[in-house]
């Protein structure tokens, strides 16, 4: 499989990273050192923040892309950036449903937590967009999916980490 490569000026047009990408020597850059040299202390900076303001639900989803976007093999990189947009754009749609019902339920607590979690899936999606849209990914699973439900390992095991995380909570 080859490795996506993104121009390094097109990646500082993008906002993120602009000023670490100044110093950047080569005119392209491959996800995999995208990843693991920006994308990861980025997360793991804004991850360490929620954490010490206490709102550790608000870094949950993060801590998971900083799991599996932080040593991947070369051709695991983009199953994980799609298979960590799978988790959070689900994210979205249950912190929508959820919130119907909290406020119905006038749990404000409850609400407040709903809300710190959609905003980090929407954070997360919006970063894994930006990836996707920069290094021009395909989902190499999207067609096979469609075609003869072929699973995907390692978007599968994205979300099977997730629900473990969120049955016991860490």
């Amino acid at each position: 499989m080859e490795i996506a490569h993104a121009l390094v000026k097109d990646l500082r047009s993008t906002g993120y990273f602009f000023d670490e990408l100044k110093d950047y020597k080569s005119p392209d850059m491959d996800i995999t050192t995208y990843c693991i040299n920006f994308v990861i202390p980025y997360l793991v900076r804004v991850s360490e923040s929620y954490e010490s303001s206490g709102h550790s639900d608000r870094s949950r989803i993060l801590r998971l892309a900083i799991e599996h976007l932080s040593n991947p093999s070369d051709g695991e990189a983009v199953d994980f950036i799609f298979g960590l947009r799978t988790v959070a754009v689900s994210e979205i749609a249950k912190a929508h449903k959820e919130e119907t019902i909290l406020q119905q339920e006038f749990d404000k607590s409850r609400s407040l937590t709903n809300r710190h979690k959609l905003e980090s899936a929407e954070f997360l999606t919006k970063l894994l967009v930006n990836i996707i849209k920069m290094f021009r990914l395909v989902d190499p699973h999207a067609k096979q999916k469609k075609a003869d439900e072929i699973p995907n390992p390692v978007g599968d095991a994205v979300m099977e980490r997730w629900e473990t995380l969120e049955l016991t909570g860490l």
